[in-house]
């Protein structure tokens, strides 16, 4: 394919996924740039169509491969365990690229009364469009059974997976008791979550706390009656210190709306289970673990995409500006590398985990500000070297400016170098963000994590599937993430086709 058509392809490509966000739909592929939030995906999608559009005017009628570039692939194909683990990664991007079309609880297909609905593309449907006592979001699963049920010719399609990455499974009802002030459970002090719901719609959490001792202290949540977050904040021992109102002034209205019956969701682990469909079993908080392994796999991909841009942006703009100019700027640059590199980089986070509630854009800008400099560093060191080679001399000579031999000379001999380290950056930071969860410190409770999971099965080694899925989930991803780097590093390893003088 020519830059052009790549260009162009990336262009429709983008355009779509554009329009289906705002038209409020969720169709799998197209809401790929989406997948780390809003704000990130709509920087994401526009930096997307602005390099579409720069191949397409700029981009001539051919890839121009050098010979040299064309016997490294060739090498790396020939190293059959880079390749095969290559293209095992591919696929399994191209599997988690189809997400709800494979993993989730909204329908694929419903057909009810003579209508077909496609919920998985779509906003939330309530349930009374099909028929269930509620104005809550429909249960799928439940629908597939009533429909199987009845016997009336309506049926539901799920996904091969019926089940969200979080949050989603039959949970068991336990009623609390508020007694003098203080939360009892079985008449003793409850530590805990614990909610209240909707009066007019029990099914539906209104707001949920964090108890120790019978007394709130922890994170709070609020939700209205569409299940929409409005507030949250925090207590200790009992006395609010934080609060953050999403709705302006409207979530206090909602406080006459809730009952006063203390709950607590309990969720004993299941095991594996093909009839149930929970097919390596769930986790102590009722998550279905392959759901969170499939959604643990596209949190590390989007933050592996997101890393690398921004950690080699970086490295080309602040190495080859170092490397280049030398002198007073490299002295001046490598002082504040130092420097900075000798920030305490874990209690950063635990700061900035205190103050809000890290999303997984903010997590990667978080570790690719302190992921910067050993990509810096490399490519000052290859700029230094290759701006003393005889072609630059004789660019100089010839009267062409610094801009144009930087960018049209130096940078094109230089960046190959970020082909051999990618693979390895991506390890470490799939590596390092699995950390911060394993330690509390990385994403939300409510988004699925393999360091998260992982955790939860080291201090659950009674549930052995819970901790064995993680394990496997991170072993397998980062043998073949190391396996393509050693690969690719050994077929583009400069003094396999070089030899200098």
């Amino acid at each position: 394919m020519s830059p052009r058509n790549t260009g162009i392809t990336l262009i429709a490509y983008t355009l779509l996924a554009m329009a289906q966000r705002l038209a409020g739909l969720h169709v799998p592929v197209l809401k790929l740039p989406y997948l780390a939030g809003d704000g990130v995906g709509w920087v994401f999608a526009l930096a997307l169509l602005a390099l579409g559009v720069w191949w397409l005017l700029k981009g001539g009628a051919h890839w121009n491969i050098s010979p040299l570039t064309q016997k490294k692939l060739q090498r790396f194909t020939r190293i059959r365990r880079g390749y095969v683990s290559f293209l095992i990664l591919l696929a399994l991007t191209g599997i988690a690229s189809l997400d709800s079309l494979l993993v989730g609880k909204r329908a694929l297909m419903v057909s009810y009364g003579g209508k077909w609905s496609f919920p998985f593309v779509s906003e939330v449907i309530p349930g009374k469009t099909f028929g269930q006592p509620t104005d809550a979001e429909t249960d799928y699963r439940q629908l597939q059974a009533d429909c199987r049920t009845a016997g009336k010719g309506d049926w539901v399609i799920m996904p091969l997976v019926p089940f969200a990455a979080s949050l989603d499974t039959p949970a068991i009802i336990e009623t609390l008791e508020m007694r003098d002030g203080k939360l009892l459970r079985n008449g003793r002090a409850y530590s805990g979550a614990a909610y209240v719901s909707f009066a007019s719609n029990p099914a539906q959490k209104r707001q949920e706390f964090q108890f120790r001792d019978g007394v709130k202290h922890g994170d709070f949540r609020g939700w209205n009656d569409k299940g929409e977050p409005v507030e949250q904040g925090s207590f200790k021992q009992g006395q609010r210190v934080t609060y953050t109102d999403f709705t302006d002034g409207k979530a206090a209205a909602l406080e006459s709306q809730s009952n006063s019956l203390w709950q607590r969701l309990v969720y004993p682990p299941a095991p594996p289970s093909v009839s149930q469909k929970h097919y390596l079993g769930t986790n102590t908080t009722g998550n279905d673990v392959l759901a969170m392994l499939f959604g643990g796999l596209q949190q590390a991909l989007i933050a592996a995409v997101l890393f690398v841009a921004v950690v080699f942006l970086a490295g080309v703009l602040i190495g080859g500006t170092l490397g280049y100019f030398g002198g007073w700027v490299d002295l001046v640059g490598q002082r504040l590398i130092e420097i900075w590199s000798v920030l305490p980089f874990l209690f950063i986070v635990m700061i900035i985990s205190a103050l809000i509630s890290p999303t997984l854009g903010v997590l990667v800008m978080i570790l690719a500000v302190f992921g910067w400099m050993s990509t810096t560093m490399y490519l000052r060191t290859a700029t230094f070297k290759e701006k003393e080679r005889d072609y630059v001399a004789a660019a100089r000579l010839l009267g062409a400016s610094t801009p144009r031999i930087i960018f049209h000379h130096v940078l094109p001999n230089v960046i190959a170098i970020l082909v051999t380290l990618a693979p390895f950056e991506v390890a470490g930071v799939i590596t390092a963000l699995a950390s911060l969860d394993f330690l509390g410190f990385g994403l939300p409770p409510d988004v699925p994590s393999w360091g998260r999971l992982l955790h939860e099965g080291v201090d659950n080694f009674a549930y052995p599937w819970i901790v064995s899925s993680a394990f496997a989930a991170m072993g397998v991803t980062l043998v073949l993430v190391t396996f393509v780097g050693e690969a690719v590093r050994e077929a583009f390893d400069p003094k396999k086709f070089t030899t200098y003088e």
